[in-house]
C-alpha cells in the first residue's frame, strides 16, 4: 500500500506546488487508493488487521511523497524504496503496539 500510494502521489505532485497542498494531496490521493484496495485483502486476513495498517501506511506515504514531490523530483526507484519502508514500518509498528496493547489488558 505505501508503494501504490508514494507513486501516486509523487505522480500528481510536481515540484511548483506548495507544500502543504502537495502534502494534503498526496494523503487524499493516499486514503483514497486504499479504500479502493482494502476490500481485497479484508476477506482474507480480517477488517481490523487490514484497515489501520492499510489506511495509515497510505496517509503517511501520501503525505510525505507529495511534500517531498514538491520539493524535488526522485527517481522512481526511490519512491518504491521509501514507499515499501513506509508500509513495512507502519505494519511494524502497528502490530508492536496492538501486542503492547492486548498485553496490558490482560
Amino acid at each position: 500500500m505505501g508503494i501504490v500510494a508514494a507513486l501516486l502521489a509523487m505522480s500528481i505532485v510536481d515540484t511548483s506546488w506548495h507544500m502543504l497542498v502537495a502534502m494534503l494531496a498526496g494523503m487524499a490521493a493516499g486514503m483514497g487508493i486504499s479504500i479502493i484496495l482494502m476490500p481485497i485483502f479484508v476477506g482474507f486476513f480480517g477488517a481490523m488487521e487490514v484497515m489501520l495498517p492499510a489506511m495509515l501506511t497510505a496517509m503517511l506515504a501520501g503525505m510525505v511523497f507529495g511534500m517531498v514531490g514538491s520539493m524535488q523530483v526522485l527517481t522512481t526507484l526511490e519512491v518504491v524504496t521509501g514507499g515499501g519502508l513506509t508500509g513495512i514500518l507502519t505494519l511494524l509498528l502497528t502490530y508492536a503496539a496492538d501486542a503492547r496493547i492486548r498485553g496490558r489488558s490482560r
